[in-house]
């Protein structure tokens, strides 16, 4: 009996290893939640931002978050990078819209990181402020979305430098199609 039980155990820790090998988690293709903001500049951004774009990739970040804000000159660079490519960048500065400190905070480290894409400071009123924004458990995290506007793949979770292959593997996806 012991031996048996010993045996079933290992089959579970094995069939566990495997089946969490996966480092590309496909997630279905899901439409990006309907939004209307604002950038720092005081332009309206909306949903209609993903049709101009073949790809788009969208990054929420916080003031607090060390790891969100020493990427952001990676972000930059691929922004220059892929605007050759017809794919964006844009980001959401989550807490941004909480209060004018926060909007001032964001804004500040947006100018001495030398961020020029688009970024967005949601409403926290609006239904993507609570139903979407709230929800996220941990920044940043980066949602890449089609010219139609479905979210392509899982987000992904931590810096976007680390997961690169992940990336250029999904932009590729989209732009071959």
């Amino acid at each position: 009996m012991k031996k048996w039980l010993s045996m079933l155990i290992l089959a579970i820790c094995m069939f566990s290893l495997v089946a969490c090998s996966n480092n590309e988690i496909e997630g279905t293709k899901q439409p990006f939640p309907e939004f209307e903001g604002v950038d720092f500049e005081g332009n309206s951004v909306s949903n209609d931002i993903f049709k101009d774009y073949d790809a788009t990739i969208i990054n929420f970040w916080t003031n607090g978050c060390g790891s969100c804000i020493a990427e952001m000159p990676e972000l930059e660079e691929y922004y220059q990078k892929f605007k050759e490519k017809n794919i964006n960048l844009i980001a959401v500065a989550a807490s941004a819209g909480d209060s004018d400190e926060m909007r001032l905070g964001a804004e500040k480290i947006l100018k001495e990181k030398g961020v020029t894409f688009t970024n967005i400071i949601p409403d926290i009123n609006s239904s993507f402020y609570k139903d979407f924004i709230c929800e996220i458990t941990g920044f940043p995290i980066t949602y890449i979305v089609d010219s139609e506007g479905n979210m392509i793949g899982a987000p992904l979770i931590g810096v976007v430098k680390k997961q690169e292959d992940t990336l250029m593997k999904r932009l590729d996806k989209i732009t071959e199609q």
